[in-house]
């Protein structure tokens, strides 16, 4: 085993003396910066950045049309299970009434503490075909979405089903993760888990392949809510 280990670091560091790097550009051109109060330049930017990553956006004026939004993104998916996030949590009046007159359901996250159950549980919540939830923020300079858990924002919403539908009013979006924190200084204190979400699930673990789905949802879609105000 030792010998094994050390030919390979061997064999590593010979190949570094001829190793080649790709050509890189003699100047990277700078991000662009957006400024706090402009919620326009916001939007565009976060939108600009979100797709290359692989998300798609929407803009939705009002809570109709949210709705209307989310209802044509559930349409074509294998079935009316949800996960969500509590209906007061989630920035669209009306949305539970409208999932259920459409014949939705969502299922309980509640997880049971012993292993055998929770492992059942689990298989059942992978059923649902998408999650939906509400975002505490946006970072325009990225295309990243701040989700906070809590009994009311279950994770499980945002990390389990293959599509992730997240709601964001565009009075969260902050430039960057920076300006964030000034506005939340004590966030990674009084949160019991707080991630940041850019794209859908991406991994090139396995053969250097690209492959989304594997750690998360495949699909990522993003309601921005409230552009005209």
């Amino acid at each position: 085993m030792r010998n094994d280990k050390a030919q390979v670091l061997g064999q590593i560091r010979v190949a570094l003396q001829t190793a080649q790097l790709p050509a890189a550009r003699a100047t990277v051109p700078g991000r662009f910066v957006v400024r706090e109060g402009d919620r326009a330049a916001l939007i565009d930017n976060f939108r600009r950045e979100l797709e290359p990553i692989g998300g798609l956006s929407y803009l939705a004026h009002n809570d109709e049309e949210a709705i209307d939004i989310i209802l044509n993104l559930l349409r074509p998916l294998d079935n009316k299970e949800l996960l969500m996030w509590d209906e007061s949590e989630i920035p669209v009046r009306g949305i539970g009434e409208a999932l259920r007159a459409s014949g939705y359901t969502r299922d309980q996250i509640e997880m049971p503490l012993d292993g055998a159950q929770r492992k059942t549980k689990l298989m059942e919540l992978a059923n649902a075909s998408a999650g939906i939830t509400g975002a505490m923020a946006g970072m325009a300079d990225t295309g990243s979405l701040a989700l906070v858990s809590s009994a009311s924002h279950p994770r499980l919403a945002s990390l389990l089903p293959p599509t992730h539908i997240a709601v964001l009013s565009t009075a969260k979006l902050f430039p960057n993760l920076a300006s964030f924190f000034v506005a939340h200084p004590d966030i990674m204190r009084d949160a019991s888990n707080f991630v940041l979400v850019t794209g859908p699930s991406r991994t090139a673990d396995i053969e250097l392949t690209l492959q989304r789905g594997v750690h998360g949802p495949k699909f990522l879609h993003v309601v921005l809510l409230g552009t005209d105000q």
